[in-house]
């Protein structure tokens, strides 16, 4: 696996053709242990939530400022920028952990809903519902395909911790509600293990599950959604970040 410094023309061939890609060491040891000790202070507050065994913070990049000053880290936006362009901005940010009071699963999916400021009736967008006081909206399939995820990892995150586990390719075949169990059959499933530091690169289209962990510790992931366009009918990104000048 490259490492961040270590990128090369394949990077963006892999995303586009596999959906994803796994980059270790793309933050240093102390900029971890800082996002570390800021999940822990955040844990204390009411924006943690445990919803149905699922523990994890909404809104992430409103409610952490060292989220939102990490999305716009220059580091994370080098994985971006080559496959989204220099235009990009964080749009949305997730915190994820399992722990032994809070070991979840999550069956296959693929992400399928943004978020915005207000609900306007506007061609294409469906589902619409209000949660955390935030608009959620199911948006055209052309929306997610010129988006990208991070998925930080703050902790060692191996066979046993509940891994990402993602369908590689299936990001290409549209929206597959109906046709998961043939991608399950024929697509190569992939475990991601990644190392504190690394990021998963994924595409949101892409299949993906995880299970609980067989040795529940910590396995904390800043999940940070990043677009480049603007969206249609006057409809607003509940959050836009842009890049900011370097690195601390």
């Amino acid at each position: 696996m490259p490492t961040a410094s270590e990128l090369s023309t394949d990077y963006v061939g892999q995303v586009e053709t596999e959906g994803f890609a796994v980059i270790p060491d793309v933050l240093d040891p102390t900029t971890i242990s800082r996002l570390q000790q800021a999940v822990d202070e955040l844990g204390e507050r009411e924006e943690v939530r445990r919803r149905g065994g699922a523990y994890g913070v909404r809104n992430l990049l409103e409610v952490l400022p060292a989220a939102a000053e990490i999305a716009a880290d220059p580091r994370l936006r080098a994985l971006v920028s080559p496959v989204l362009g220099e235009r990009c901005f964080a749009v949305r940010g997730t915190l994820f952990d399992k722990i032994p009071g809070a070991n979840w699963s999550l069956f296959w999916h693929q992400d399928s809903i943004i978020t915005v400021q207000e609900c306007r009736e506007v061609a294409g967008f469906s589902k619409w519902a209000q949660k955390a006081g935030v608009w959620h909206v199911e948006p055209p399939f052309a929306i997610f395909e010129r988006m990208l995820t991070l998925r930080v990892h703050l902790d060692d995150c191996g066979p046993t911790n509940g891994p990402l586990r993602i369908l590689s390719g299936s990001h290409r075949g549209g929206w597959l509600d109906h046709d998961l169990d043939e991608w399950k059959r024929t697509a190569s499933e992939v475990t991601c293990t990644v190392p504190a530091g690394g990021v998963v690169v994924m595409r949101p289209l892409i299949l993906h599950a995880s299970s609980a962990a067989q040795s529940p510790s910590h396995r904390r992931v800043l999940h940070i959604e990043y677009a480049v366009d603007d969206l249609p009918g006057n409809l607003e990104w509940n959050t836009r970040i842009p890049p900011r000048a370097a690195a601390t």
